[in-house]
């Protein structure tokens, strides 16, 4: 690549900021305006400003890894006893209503097993950065309804991540029967439990003495090393690489200097996030929207109210009033970062059309645009409740 990546790189952050602060001045979610300006600078776009797929790939790779780490950041693990039965409840059903819906849809349309599987997964996780971004602006974080959606998110999140390794061990497996997906998660239940007991024991002591060094850089590199290091071993273990990466983050979220380490990779976890979003767009080949437009649209119409209902039935189901219930569902009714990692990793795996990634894309940018919309109404409908 040689100084092509230098200038790949400045078109895009370049790029990248030109068009996220648009995204904000109209006041729309920074992820969309992020992935049109992949879409502009990319190989399929109207500029075709990067032509190095592989670069975008690479770049991607690393986004992940800061993303998934971050994730696991904000997720001690004393919040997990703080959710309890209903959140977890209404994150399974609404997970695998999706899975059913999204499997179906595809079969539907003729698309090959895995086509179908990939697109299920990536229809099955709410998008917790839109969600919760709503929520702080309208200054509703502390109450009883987004509590509860928050619950709800971050055991989305933990089962994303166990979908994401369950199908990439399947993949290399070739199997898919039931016993050996119970058998697959079992394995990563196994990793994940081992690595998290090995981080609670070791972390805290090694954090403590690098703290003593009073060096900024040192805690950061360790931190950012420890997450690249697990996805690594995960990845090599057969499991996808986010895994290891979340672990990471939920390991040093147990110890003291989780806030620091937070603070300190902020700002390049903002810039490869960005970055991961503008990949995506850049690999999307929109000219198969016009060929697939029949696909988008009943996939964005079974997403959201699909999405509505396994929620408001999910919460029903504990016992809420309808009206409750549906405010919850409105607010979860949309896609988001976990739809496109799926895709990648299905991606590099080699096992799904080309077609699926400008497909779900433009779902993602359909639902990212409506979310907020939807928050916003769901939150008044429970607003009585608080």
């Amino acid at each position: 690549m040689g100084i092509e990546l230098v200038g790949d790189l400045g078109y895009l952050l370049l790029i990248c900021s030109g068009v996220g602060a648009l995204a904000y001045i109209f006041k729309q979610p920074m992820i969309l305006g992020f992935l049109i300006a992949g879409i502009l600078i990319g190989p399929f776009g109207p500029f075709k400003l990067i032509h190095s797929t592989e670069m975008l790939n690479s770049f991607s790779d690393i986004a992940i890894v800061l993303l998934l780490f971050g994730v696991g950041l904000a997720f001690p693990l004393k919040q997990l006893r703080a959710i309890g039965r209903i959140g977890t409840g209404i994150a399974v059903i609404e997970v695998l209503v999706m899975l059913g819906i999204g499997f179906g849809v595809g079969a539907a349309f003729g698309w090959n097993f895995y086509d179908a599987m990939f697109l299920a997964a990536a229809l099955s996780i709410s998008s917790t950065a839109i969600i919760v971004k709503v929520l702080e602006d309208m200054g509703k974080m502390e109450a009883t309804s987004s509590l509860l959606m928050i619950g709800v998110l971050v055991i989305e999140d933990i089962v994303a991540v166990v979908i994401i390794s369950a199908m990439h061990s399947g993949v290399i497996s070739g199997s898919f029967e039931f016993t050996q997906i119970l058998a697959t998660i079992g394995q990563i239940g196994l990793f994940i439990g081992g690595t998290i007991v090995a981080g609670v024991l070791v972390m805290p002591k090694l954090f403590s003495l690098i703290s003593r060094l009073e060096r900024y850089e040192i805690t950061i590199m360790f931190a950012l090393g420890t997450a690249f290091g697990l996805a690594f071993l995960s990845y090599s273990l057969g499991f996808s690489a986010a895994t290891g990466a979340f672990l990471a983050g939920v390991i040093i979220a147990g110890t003291r200097f989780s806030d620091q380490v937070s603070t300190l990779i902020q700002p390049t976890r903002e810039i490869f996030v960005a970055i991961f979003f503008v990949t995506i767009g850049a690999l999307m080949d929109l000219s198969t929207i016009s060929e697939y437009w029949a696909p988008i649209a009943v996939i964005t119409v079974v997403t959201i109210f699909g999405k509505i209902g396994a929620v408001y039935g999910g919460v029903r189901l504990f016992g809420f009033d309808k009206t409750f219930a549906m405010g919850i569902g409105l607010s979860m009714a949309q896609l988001g970062e976990f739809s496109f990692i799926v895709l990648k990793v299905g991606q590099d795996l080699g096992v799904v059309s080309p077609f699926l990634f400008p497909i779900v894309g433009t779902v993602v940018a359909l639902t990212t645009f409506v979310g907020p919309m939807l928050v916003k109404l769901g939150a008044r409908a429970v607003a009585v409740y608080e």
